[in-house]
């Protein structure tokens, strides 16, 4: 099953609306398709979504972008996994943390092929490849963008009107807009749905952030995600907080999460593919997560058919992660089942819509990914050519 080769090229899909979070520049949409082939004509799909303004804790990580995702692939990343057996995941990123120091987006994206070629050629889906399902579906949390709080209000009312019952409300800005956002959707939409506020960081010094942390508390709050930066603030802020701190920047990989639960700096961990550098650092920080009775949720930069693909396999497989999955639900232009949960694009990549029960993504049973990918869409969307 020897590889024979590796591309990477850009590719973008059509938003359906702007959706924005604290700090973000760019542009949702934007991606890193890889292809990885082998003798025997299997083909595996992999997928990069790069923001080269968001990243870690003092930005300690982060900061690709699609070419220098591209690049790292076709220069150094390529040439070493060239004659490698396409199966042996292990082997392959050891040799890729041996060629190329951090790039954990162009990692992952290599790490995904690499996992659906292997899910092809032994005819299994992923899920099966990281030891099996333990759900029965994925639950979705549709992410309410940084948006004015009326516009806020309806994309989430129409959402949990689609069938999801978790939201993941961008904040972090203006405190005093999240506190009253998150006090209409409370009042809306009662207390079966779970509000997630992200702050991306953005409530500032220790003290500023547990006061702003009890005020949405008080207003309905069910979660807070990343209130400041750095492990000694999320430390003090988790340690006052009556409800759940997640975090996100604070924690890419699994050497992170062992910092995090050091340091007692989080109750939840949001886990990405991405940062972890493929599925199976992801598998890392679930399964410490998991032995420290932790939750964690995938979440990502709202992926493709590709990279979602990805994370519903991780989330179906991992016991920890049990959160609702801030992830896109994927569909072809005209077919996707939901007028707003989790539809972030018009259109994708893949040639049948991923299947949905009550605002939760069910398994995706064929070998690989468990995608047909449409080839003359995701030729018609190359940003190369």
């Amino acid at each position: 099953m020897k590889i024979i080769s590796v591309e990477a090229f850009p590719f973008s899909l059509p938003t359906r609306r702007d959706f924005r979070w604290a700090g973000m520049l760019g542009e949702l949409g934007n991606f890193v398709a890889v292809r990885i082939e082998t003798e025997n004509g299997v083909v595996g799909y992999g997928e990069a979504t790069p923001l080269p303004d968001w990243g870690g804790d003092f930005a300690r990580h982060g900061g690709e972008t699609l070419g220098t995702v591209i690049n790292i692939i076709r220069t150094v990343i390529a040439p070493a996994l060239v004659g490698q057996d396409v199966t042996a995941v292990t082997s392959a990123a050891q040799i890729m943390d041996r060629v190329a120091v951090g790039n954990v987006y162009a990692k992952c994206a290599v790490s995904i092929a690499l996992y659906d070629a292997w899910g092809k050629c032994v005819g299994l889906p992923v899920y099966k490849l990281l030891g099996g399902k333990v759900r029965d579906s994925v639950p979705v949390a549709h992410m309410v963008g940084l948006m004015p709080e009326a516009d806020a209000l309806e994309e989430a009312v129409m959402a949990v009107e689609d069938g999801v019952s978790c939201l993941q409300i961008k904040g972090g800005t203006d405190a005093e807009r999240d506190i009253r956002l998150i006090g209409a959707l409370r009042a809306r939409l009662g207390d079966g749905v779970t509000l997630r506020l992200d702050a991306n960081q953005g409530y500032g010094h220790a003290k500023t952030a547990t006061a702003t942390v009890r005020r949405l508390v008080d207003a309905g709050v069910s979660l807070v995600e990343q209130p400041t930066e750095g492990l000694r603030y999320m430390a003090e802020v988790t340690a006052a907080s009556p409800v759940p701190i997640i975090a996100d920047e604070s924690c890419w990989d699994v050497n992170d999460a062992l910092d995090v639960l050091s340091a007692r700096a989080a109750d939840c961990i949001s886990v990405y593919l991405a940062k972890a550098g493929g599925i199976a650092g992801a598998c890392k920080v679930a399964d410490l997560a998991a032995a420290s009775l932790m939750q964690c949720d995938v979440n990502g930069s709202i992926e493709s058919a590709i990279g979602t693909a990805a994370n519903v396999h991780f989330a179906l497989a991992r016991p920890a992660v049990s959160l609702g999955a801030v992830i896109a639900i994927s569909a072809p232009k005209g077919q996707h089942p939901y007028r707003v949960a989790g539809h972030y694009y018009d259109d994708d990549i893949l040639a049948e819509p991923m299947q949905v029960s009550n605002g939760a993504i069910l398994p995706l049973d064929a070998p690989g990914l468990g995608i047909t990918i449409d080839e003359d869409k995701l030729s018609a969307f190359r940003c190369d050519k």
